[in-house]
């Protein structure tokens, strides 16, 4: 590890952090301002894409741009400190990020940290006289204020600065822009970017240098005149100000320190347009007894926050690393994929794979609230089966973030996955019958065509008389699982379209088709009739929209599934019906549905079995844009990809001997013989222009063959699933070791990637989180609900148990708290389940599993014991 566990509620220490180049967020519960910092003080500070209160920072600018730094420098005598280049022990915990450095007799601490109730950073400076002198110290603070939008760091940089307005405050500078600068439309600005400043209790700077003109002086970044030379700083308002590039620079009052002496500097920055609420924020932190209080309480929110799932494997460095992997969904959810120095493509909102992470996250704690995130979420789906891609922090949908028509054709299946563990763990069947909307834009059947003539600015499907049309969730469910049955290429398996999960795989729209996931579309279509029989018993039918019965051919008179001419064009035929749908419904028999999906199920499932898998051990993914199979042997080369495996496996397609070839292959193929985790894949050698820009990217690196952790863990998953514990086991015991390494080069997180090098890259927003924890409490510790009963099935072995022969998980289920405890009586390698024991009444098993009915759960903290050996 590159850093140290100090106790055990996640903090951590190191003195390499420097070294590292790496990033830490800090974000209040709301998510209404976004920071990111580095030990050199680099990083950025924004509310979203449109807001950024000093310049937006990549990775590469957090170790070469001064401009991206939170900058103090300290003058003692003739010698000038300046803390971002100082090499600093750094502590850090939930939320907060504090540099500790002794020089030259002087103790200094720097802390940044967001109240978990305010919008704002704040930056605590303290220095301590740790020599038997005393020592005159004179502080200046200086923080770039960039004030707009993104875009602009390439677009009217310059012209964009002449907007701005400054106001001098005693406490610090304003810079309200007099407008929005963008060409498409030019708005009246609102924002008023600010920080604020002041020493020890409230007293005031002695004055500032409000522009970097003014700061730099006839000097530059590197020596300041604003500190090396003789400017002195305003000390009001001048018309000269206006129309620069801004700046938080403030000289503070000198300060003589005798022994043990102490002074305090704090610095507040944040965004708002409501210049009194500033003032308010100001009030309420404007002490270092206030400032104290607000760092005390954002670590007790954290921490309150992360104790909803208590896990404890009585192994300090795991159990800390498990609390911030824990956190990684709920940054997610504040962040979206965005807003972090790796992330720097995103553009705000959240993408469609997001929405369900996030309430996959949220089942764990607030069922209801996920509920809540789900049922909005539905209503980005089209009626042609695709969906808007990106919802935005007021809750809409937009097509796509960067404006351009395209579909990702995995996309139906994650909603079903993620409303199927809500209703198993809640058994609120009604979901399922709950009605939402659609969305409606100018992208129509499947991106394939645009409706020129859609003018509706609300994005919300009407039918042919204007009437706003709803249907139920699992309308929505089974919309999106049949059309993707016959949207399928020459070889008969669902069409890759614009790209899978994998993004990287984004070049062949017309005759690229997804092996890998057809697999999990034939794992839903059988899974929903599990539902459907449950329904069955409340009610004989159900109602979809007229157009949707074309899909159910089934009932309404089947065609051969071996001729993938024939899907297309009943596929054509519904996306000509619901280009503008009628708005009438039918009902259809739940008896006749469950044949038909069970049917369809059946002969994907069979047709990927028999004609996917390959004489090397293992199954073909994709085909390319010349319609030819992308893996198997060239030569003396074989290809292989790590996603179609893991989703054979997953959806209960493959069978035991192809499950076990696949182990096999695996660890021939993709696994490392230092780092012992799983590639995306082997190397091509070849930039693949008929598949997609990853093979042009170096090989080991993002969707080339690096070690991808949500691929991984799903594969873990995957062998768990199965019954495959020791396997499931190595795979997420890699995962660990690859992340606690010290050639990660991060603090504790689950990343996206590992690269060839086993650094960890694009830290804390990875979806792969969500699926880690819910892999260690539905698989490892066996965990599972059906109906809102639990289905008690541990898959552990005697390694899961680090320390003694105790496991301990807390959960809040049914506003109770339960709380279980896992007992290895023996030491052998697979334990099984030998005892359970709720609130003190001994159970019987069922076969492999126990069941635990929620009537049993009746007290405000319940006990289960369980024995394994």
């Amino acid at each position: 590890m590159n850093y140290k566990f100090i106790d055990d509620k996640g903090t951590f220490v190191t003195d390499s952090a420097q070294s590292l180049n790496t990033y830490f967020p800090l974000v209040d519960a709301k998510g209404s301002i976004l920071s990111a910092i580095s030990a050199n003080l680099s990083g950025d500070i924004k509310t979203d894409n449109e807001h950024f209160l000093t310049p937006p920072a990549s990775i590469e600018d957090l170790r070469s741009n001064y401009l991206s730094r939170r900058e103090f420098f300290i003058r003692l005598n003739k010698r000038v400190i300046r803390l971002s280049d100082l090499k600093a022990k750094l502590t850090a915990g939930f939320l907060y990020h504090k540099l500790s450095k002794d020089i030259s007799g002087l103790n200094i601490e720097v802390t940044n940290f967001v109240p978990h109730d305010t919008g704002v950073e704040v930056m605590w400076v303290k220095i301590r006289n740790n020599s038997a002198k005393p020592v005159t110290i004179e502080a200046t603070s200086f923080q770039p204020i960039y004030a707009r939008s993104e875009k602009n760091m390439r677009d009217h940089r310059h012209v964009s600065s002449l907007l701005n307005r400054i106001q001098l405050h005693k406490y610090g500078t304003m810079v309200k822009p007099t407008m929005v600068f963008d060409e498409s439309g030019h708005k009246i600005n609102k924002s008023i970017y600010f920080v604020l400043g002041f020493q020890d209790d409230a007293i005031l700077p002695l004055g500032q240098f409000p522009t970097l003109d003014y700061f730099y002086g006839n000097s530059d970044i590197n020596r300041p005149d604003a500190v090396y030379g003789l400017v002195k700083p305003a000390l009001k308002y001048e018309p000269a100000f206006d129309g620069k590039e801004a700046c938080g620079a403030f000289r503070f009052r000198r300060k003589t320190l005798g022994r043990h002496g102490e002074v305090n500097y704090f610095i507040i920055m944040g965004i708002s347009s409501d210049k009194q609420k500033i003032m308010n924020i100001f009030k309420r932190l404007s002490s270092r007894k206030k400032v104290n209080l607000s760092l005390e309480a954002a670590k007790k929110y954290w921490l309150g926050l992360l104790g909803a799932t208590e896990i404890d494997f009585n192994g300090r460095d795991y159990n800390n690393w498990l609390l911030w992997v824990k956190l990684q969904p709920t940054l997610r959810r504040l962040f979206g994929c965005s807003f972090l120095p790796h992330f720097d493509y995103g553009k705000g909102g959240r993408g469609w794979r997001d929405l369900w992470q996030d309430a996959l996250a949220l089942l764990l704690t607030e069922p209801a609230a996920a509920k809540e995130v789900m049922l909005k979420s539905f209503a980005g789906i089209r009626a042609d089966g695709s969906n808007a891609t990106i919802i935005t922090k007021k809750g809409d949908f937009i097509s796509d973030r960067n404006r351009i028509n395209r579909v990702w054709m995995d996309h139906g299946v994650w909603p079903y996955l993620t409303c199927r563990l809500y209703i198993n763990k809640t058994n609120d069947l009604n979901m399922l019958l709950k009605e939402v909307a659609y969305f409606k834009d100018h992208q129509i059947k499947r991106a394939r065509e645009i409706d020129k003539g859609f003018t509706q600015k609300d994005n919300i499907l009407r039918d042919v008389k204007g009437r706003v049309y709803y249907g139920s969730v699992l309308e929505h469910i089974l919309l999106q699982t049949l059309v993707q049955f016959f949207n399928v290429g020459r070889h008969n398996i669902i069409r890759l379209e614009n790209a899978d999960w994998n993004d990287g795989l984004d070049m062949a729209p017309n005759n690229g088709e997804s092996v890998t996931f057809s697999f999990m579309y034939a794992h839903n279509l059988k899974d929903i009739c599990v539902f459907l029989n449950k329904l069955n018993k409340k009610s004989r039918s159900i109602r979809v929209f007229k157009e949707l019965k074309i899909l159910l051919d089934r009932i309404a008179g089947p065609i051969d599934y071996n001729d993938y001419r024939l899907k297309q064009r009943l596929l054509n035929k519904y996306l000509d019906a619901s280009a503008n749908i009628s708005g009438q419904k039918t009902d259809i028999l739940i008896d006749d549905l469950i044949n038909d999906l069970e049917y369809k199920a059946g002969h994907l499932g069979n047709w990927l079995r028999k004609n996917e898998w390959l004489k090397e051990g293992f199954f073909n993914g994709y085909y390319d844009e010349d319609s030819k199979r992308v893996e198997g042997g060239r030569g003396s080369n074989v290809r292989m990809m790590l996603a179609p495996q893991v989703f054979a496996i997953m959806s209960g397609v493959a069978d035991e001997a192809q499950i076990k070839k696949i182990w096999v292959s695996l660890n021939k193929y993709l696994r490392s013989k230092d780092c012992r985790g799983f590639r995306l894949n082997t190397d091509f050698g070849k930039v693949y222009t008929k598949l997609g820009r990853a093979f042009g990217f170096s090989y080991g690196d993002k969707e080339n063959g690096a070690y991808f952790s949500h691929m991984a863990i799903m594969l873990a998953n995957a062998f768990y699933k199965r019954g495959y514990v020791k396997e499931g086991f190595e795979v997420m015991d890699s995962l660990y070791r690859m992340a606690s390494n010290d050639k990660a080069k991060i603090y504790p997180v689950l990343p996206e990637y590992f690269n060839s090098e086993g650094r960890g890259l694009y830290l804390y927003l990875t979806g792969s989180a969500s699926w880690y924890i819910y892999t260690i409490i539905e698989q490892v510790l066996g965990v599972n609900f059906s109906f809102g009963d639990i289905v008690l099935r541990p898959m552990l072995l005697a390694q899961n148990f680090i320390k003694g022969k105790k496991i301990k998980l807390g959960l809040s289920l049914y506003n109770k708290k339960v709380n279980i405890e896992y007992t290895a009586i023996s030491r052998k390698a697979a334990l099984k389940i030998r005892k359970v024991i709720v609130n003190g009444e001994k159970l019987t098993s069922r076969g492999a599993s126990f069941i635990i009915s929620r009537d049993k759960l009746v007290k405000d903290n319940n006990l289960i014991k369980v024995y394994l050996s």
